[in-house]
């Protein structure tokens, strides 16, 4: 992601402007330039320049080319494992913030070529540990193949950017004008080249600055982390929180183990409460049961007598009954009926009935057989005891 996505917000920006300086023997800011063409709210047409100032409190300090060294070095047969153990060691050696280290493959050499950025000792005194220090020949030269010819505040700085590796140099000594640049990296003189006057060389570094990848700025950047936070303040962003997690803890389950006490006493307390209502309810468990035995084998037994049970059935048979007498478990019923032996048939099937005869001879008058029959119904009683509710309440568990 391009640090312009983030700049594209007024209020980023503004907040942005204020902590980036440009230094070069003094020290700059980047000042937005008044234009009656651009529109008060299209932040993308504005214009910036620097501005000289005296000293500045901005945390990113972007550093002219005069006040570092840039230095190469191949490391050939190796891997990239190697190579940053080599360069942690490097790193550990030199301050975190006065260098900065860049990686390129090199498979001519099947390895790596380093590129090796050191500030000044002055630049490092003067702007302190606690800022983040961009070269600037890394924003200038982000163009691969690009050739720039710039009027900085400081001087004529030659630029040129090949393959990931960048050349620079002022305009002084043998290299006196762009074209004996270009001999002494290498380059054919026919090859083009972009001038930058001073008016517009704020401007132009400014853009390149926004157009930087965030990921690769902060690579080609030297910050040491260390210089901004003390170890004590270090620490306590994680012995604050496990401080209050273990508060948290202490004092929950202090709260559960008071809970639980005071259940504890309030069961030891009422415990003969406790034990007389469970030995009713184990009790009314029983009786329940006992209850739910009699319900069965009363719903067994027939509601109507078996007496009458047997008088509507002859009724039912199309029988006309004259007279009926129960004596001496024996029902004597006198009465008419279409067939005779019929209904003495129906009433020997019947299961309440022992025997079932006829008393005397059966007359027959005008399709009529009128007779008398004696019958003798089956004792059943509904015998329950003890024994037989035990039987069936261990039958239903």
């Amino acid at each position: 992601m391009k640090l312009a996505l983030l700049l594209k917000y007024p209020l980023i920006k503004r907040s942005f402007l204020k902590q980036v300086a440009y230094y070069a023997n003094n020290w700059f800011l980047f000042k937005e330039l008044s234009s009656k063409n651009t529109e008060p709210n299209n932040e993308n047409n504005k214009n910036y320049d620097l501005s000289f100032v005296d000293s500045t409190d901005a945390r990113i300090v972007i550093v002219a080319q005069i006040h570092y060294s840039e230095s190469w070095k191949s490391y050939a047969s190796i891997s990239k494992v190697e190579l940053n153990k080599i360069i942690q060691l490097q790193k550990q050696t030199d301050c975190a913030s006065s260098t900065i280290f860049q990686v390129i493959e090199n498979p001519n050499i099947d390895g790596f070529d380093v590129k090796q950025t050191s500030f000044d000792e002055e630049i490092i005194n003067l702007v302190g540990k606690k800022r983040i220090l961009i070269p600037e020949t890394e924003l200038l030269a982000n163009k691969d193949g690009a050739i720039l010819s710039l009027q900085t505040p400081i001087g004529l700085l030659f630029i040129s950017s090949f393959s990931g590796k960048v050349s620079s140099s002022y305009a002084k000594g043998l290299v006196s004008n762009i074209d004996t640049f270009k001999l002494s990296s290498g380059l054919p003189l026919e090859s083009q080249h972009l001038y930058i006057e001073e008016a517009v060389f704020g401007q132009h570094l400014f853009s390149q600055l926004c157009n930087q990848n965030i990921k690769a700025l902060i690579t080609n950047s030297a910050l040491n982390i260390k210089a901004w936070f003390k170890a004590k303040q270090v620490h306590c962003l994680y012995w604050a929180p496990l401080l209050t997690v273990l508060s948290f803890y202490i004092v929950t389950n202090s709260f559960l183990w008071g809970k639980s006490y005071y259940i504890e006493k309030q069961l030891e307390a009422q415990g003969s409460n406790v034990s007389q209502l469970l030995q009713d309810k184990r009790i009314q468990d029983q009786n329940n049961k006992y209850l739910a035995s009699l319900n069965f084998e009363f719903s067994k037994a027939k509601r109507t007598h078996s007496h009458w049970s047997i008088i509507y059935s002859l009724l039912e048979s199309d029988m006309t009954i004259e007279r009926f007498n129960y004596a001496e478990n024996k029902l004597v019923i006198r009465g008419s009926a279409n067939n005779a032996s019929k209904i003495l048939a129906q009433l020997s099937e019947r299961d309440d009935v022992q025997s079932a005869d006829f008393d005397g001879a059966v007359i027959k008058n005008n399709e009529k057989e009128f007779f008398e029959i004696d019958i003798t119904p089956k004792n059943r009683i509904l015998e329950i005891n003890d024994q037989n509710i035990t039987k069936t309440v261990k039958g239903s568990d």
